[in-house]
């Protein structure tokens, strides 16, 4: 990448500069500059250099610029200027016929100007060009799910690269898991030199790594055939896209020809910095949709009748449909030491890298409790779903969760009817009751069901009493004798008290029962009359895995 000759001289700094010879290469490209300050200078030369001289060199050995062509070594510069006056009166015109002939430009410049100013002048020019190249215009309207504007403002920078540069290149955002390309050619390389994807940041093979820039961990990987090391060698600059420490993309231009140049790296943090601009855009409006997601969900728990418009108009503001149906999940953090709402930034980031992220929203109810719903409609569509989907969901979260917070702990209620955002009320309700009593009745687990809870859904049992008698019996069955003295209670209730039928269904004699029986009284005292402490007890023996 540079500036083409023409479009240099075409800016109002370079009026007095004027083309004496060459003016059929003025398409030729600029990207770099190097003084001729000895006469064979041009032997360390690169090639598409302008090539910038006081004269002197050349009033003291004249031959040496045709010597320069006649080893090659000119001719693969892009330009040259001369500085008239001084040491040069005028140009000897055989230099002037190479020039035409190799179709070099041969620019004659006022003799006063500082090399500084004039090498400053240049680089201005390129990274002028570069940024209207580069240039994202911002989007006022950006809506949290306008994922159109993410991906066409990265296609733009990724084809201005490619175009600018000649060079193909790539990113690859960790939280989509998806690749953007330049063209084509990027994917036609990539395999071309058996790569992965996850090798231009993870390299599978020998390599070398050299830091361009450190600041932004700018770097070049160079790829070593062990069987070749005289061979050429893949490389490519790769960039990560960092937002609050959390790499959100990695950014890759590949060196399949030849290295980058100066100006070419240029271009590449003026891309890489364009790019994170998008990414900035993206996570403020995400975050932006969120809490406002966040505060619709808080007045539809609270909302009447009377606030039904206020209800309907918020919805219409931030692009939600009440009669959307979701799924409900509420959350709840059990570490005391955390407060997960004022890590709200970071547990996002976890639940969009997650693959619950793709199908759902997620709001803060308190410091420690949320909700998570997930569209039916994307369920639905997005993989094979079955009745465990949810709960290996959940689980991936919790993975993405444990990254990121070493001693954050949650458990999860999940209410599988599928409702509107107009009944989240009821859901959310549903939901924090199988947290209740999931953790009481099940404490092994970490994500309950509402069907899990059986008769307990619909039967309401004060959580004190609860906890105390399933305390007494599993305090019970730490013996083995009294497994079997539960058993026998829980097919006793079962068959409505008969002894009889209990006895032929554990296929033991009947006053073997009946001597159960009466342990199980006097470790429990059993108020046999009172209907509702008996209907208790059957529905507690259910949940202790006898």
């Amino acid at each position: 990448m540079g500036i083409a000759v023409k479009e240099l001289l075409t800016l109002e700094y370079f009026k007095d500069y004027h083309v004496i010879a060459g003016k059929s290469g003025l398409h030729k490209e600029i990207q770099g500059t190097t003084l001729l300050e000895a006469p064979d200078a041009l032997r360390w030369a690169k090639g598409k250099e302008l090539v910038l001289s006081s004269g002197y060199v050349l009033a003291q050995e004249p031959d040496c610029l045709e010597e320069a062509f006649k080893s090659g070594s000119m001719q693969g510069t892009s330009a040259m200027m001369i500085k008239r006056g001084r040491y040069l009166d005028e140009i000897p015109q055989r230099l002037i016929d190479l020039f035409d002939q190799y179709e070099i430009p041969l620019i004659s410049m006022p003799f006063s100007v500082p090399w500084m100013e004039l090498m400053s002048q240049i680089n201005t020019a390129v990274m002028n060009r570069t940024i209207r190249r580069f240039k994202v215009h911002s989007n006022n309207h950006l809506q949290v799910s306008d994922q159109s504007y993410k991906v066409q403002k990265i296609n733009k920078i990724l084809r201005a690269v490619e175009v600018e540069m000649k060079f193909p290149a790539f990113i690859y955002d960790l939280a989509e898991e998806k690749s953007y390309y330049s063209s084509p050619d990027f994917k036609r390389i990539t395999e071309s030199f058996g790569l992965s994807e996850s090798d231009y940041w993870e390299p599978s093979m020998p390599y070398t790594k050299h830091t361009l820039c450190d600041y932004i961990n700018m770097a070049r990987i160079r790829l070593i055939n062990p069987g070749n090391l005289e061979g050429p060698r893949v490389s490519w600059i790769i960039i990560p896209i960092v937002m609050e420490d959390i790499v959100q993309a990695y950014f890759v231009v590949m060196e399949s020809r030849e290295f980058i140049d100066y100006y070419d790296e240029f271009a590449i943090r003026i891309a890489f910095l364009t790019l994170q601009g998008v990414y900035e855009q993206i996570m403020i409006a995400e975050n932006m949709g969120n809490i406002g997601f966040e505060n619709f969900i808080h007045l539809a728990l609270d909302y009447t009748e009377k606030d039904a418009k206020k209800l309907f108009y918020q919805a219409n503001i931030q692009g939600i449909s009440v009669n959307t149906a979701y799924q409900y999940i509420v959350f709840h953090q059990c570490n005391e030491g955390y407060n997960a709402r004022n890590e709200r930034n970071t547990f996002l980031e976890a639940f969009q890298q997650s693959k619950l992220g793709k199908i759902g929203k997620i709001a803060f109810l308190d410091e420690n409790d949320g909700l998570i719903l997930l569209e039916a409609e994307k369920i639905h569509n997005s993989i094979p779903w079955t009745k465990d989907t949810t709960t290996e969901l959940l689980k991936e979260f919790q993975r993405y969760i444990g990254l990121k917070f070493a001693d954050m702990k949650l458990e999860f209620g999940i209410c599988q009817e599928e409702k509107t955002l107009l009944e989240v009320r009821e859901c959310v309700k549903k939901c924090q009751k199988v947290l209740k009593m999931g953790s009481i009745i099940f404490p092994e687990n970490d994500i309950w069901e509402y069907e899990m809870l059986g008769p307990l859904t619909w039967i309401e049992i004060p959580e004190n009493e609860l906890k105390e008698m399933l305390r007494k019996y599993r305090e019970m069955m730490e013996e083995e004798k009294n497994i079997e003295l539960l058993k026998t209670l829980k097919i006793y209730l079962e068959n409505n008290m008969n002894y009889s039928v209990t006895a032929e269904k554990m296929y033991v004699h009947i006053n073997t029962i009946r001597k159960r029986i009466d342990k199980v009284n006097d470790l429990v005292k059993i108020d046999w009359e009172d209907h509702v402490d008996r209907l208790k007890m059957e529905i507690l023996l259910q949940f202790l895995g006898l």
